[in-house]
């Protein structure tokens, strides 16, 4: 047996566990000891400024396409929404890739945030377009007026009334006007060129006066249109011609109406008279009438308002990426019915055309 020395502590034998009150714990730290795992890298800032490059590339050219083609609201959204949805597409991919080579997407994280916020938005915006397209088709207009360029028509719609190379104009008939007050929508294809024109300039030549109660309790005697019509439009221009001083407001008996001089835009979509949404960064080519002057007093003192509120009503169901608009006759310089009329029936005896040939 072998011997040991005094004041030693005897080492265990290979192979044999050592002894004592501690020694298994010391066995499970052992074999439990923590081993280092390695971080994945992220994605890197080249990857990140390249995706945040090629966004700002993008849709620097989605603005240049859009001022180029000088698009309206609706080419504005079809546009945009492909646009995101190809961010967010490229986006994705690119997350796919890091992820099958071990990466993290690290700076992706806050422009995937805001490329899926862009996206909402946009799903936001389409989706109202996409309900009001719906109510479109149950809006109870059974007439439906193409202002297509290649049209050319003489009283095809219920009025009398002559379109010719993408201008339609129609006159203060009593035909005309009950067409209106059933509705009526006038579809264009460009909000520029595409017009719709109601002359009602020489009202009170076709129609007798008629007397009017007005807010201060007396009467007056009136010239100007009496009811409600019902104009929605699309991608076009609406202009109701009146004679000077007549009142008119936009909406309903049965509702709230408003007294501005005309609803909608190139870049916006009405829906109901006043709800609707528009884009409001790009500046809308509008002819707003300032409502002011002589033949506006109607605006202000009673003597002049009809105890009824405005003798015309203009409903509005929709108008998108389209104007309704109101202008008095002494202040219209575009096309008059008559002649146009006389253009298209080849009689030389226009209003345009009898001084000349006196």
């Amino acid at each position: 047996m072998p011997s040991v020395m005094p004041g030693t502590v005897p080492s265990a034998m290979p192979g044999t566990v050592p002894n004592g009150p501690f020694a298994h714990d010391r066995m499970n730290a052992t074999a439990y000891a923590p081993t280092e795992s390695k971080r994945r890298k992220p994605a890197g800032p080249i990857v990140v400024l390249s995706i945040l490059g090629l966004t700002f590339l993008s849709f620097a050219g989605l603005m240049g396409l859009i001022w180029v083609n000088d698009m309206g609201i609706i080419g504005i959204m079809r546009l945009s929404t492909i646009w995101i949805a190809a961010v967010c597409i490229v986006m994705g991919l690119v997350v796919i890739i890091l992820g099958f080579k071990g990466r993290r997407t690290g700076g992706l994280i806050p422009l995937g945030l805001v490329a899926g916020g862009c996206a909402l938005c946009m799903t936001i915006v389409s989706g109202t377009y996409g309900v009001y397209y719906r109510d479109f088709g149950a809006s109870g207009i059974n007439t439906v007026v193409s202002l297509s360029q290649s049209v050319s028509a003489r009283n095809s719609d219920g009025m009398n009334d002559v379109q010719k190379d993408g201008i339609f104009v129609a006159d203060a008939s009593d035909a005309t006007f009950e067409t209106l007050q059933q509705g009526v929508a006038f579809s264009g294809e460009n909000y520029n060129t595409d017009q719709a024109i109601i002359d009602w300039s020489d009202w009170g030549k076709t129609h007798g006066p008629h007397t009017v109660k007005m807010l201060d309790g007396k009467t007056s005697i009136s010239n100007c249109p009496v009811g409600t019509i019902t104009i929605a439009a699309t991608q076009a221009q609406v202009h109701i011609v009146l004679p000077d001083s007549c009142t008119y407001a936009f909406g309903t008996a049965d509702s709230y109406y408003s007294t501005s001089s005309d609803v909608g835009g190139k870049y916006e979509m009405v829906y109901n008279n006043y709800m609707g949404l528009s884009f409001g960064f790009f500046e809308a080519e509008s002819a707003t009438n300032p409502m002011n002057g002589p033949d506006y007093e109607w605006l202000d003192k009673e003597s002049a308002m009809p105890d009824n509120g405005p003798e015309l009503k203009i409903n509005i169901p929709y108008a998108v990426e389209a104007r309704v608009n109101v202008v008095y006759a002494s202040d219209w310089g575009g096309s008059t019915f008559q002649p146009l009329a006389d253009i298209y029936d080849g009689n030389s005896t226009s209003k345009n055309t009898t001084g000349q040939s006196e």
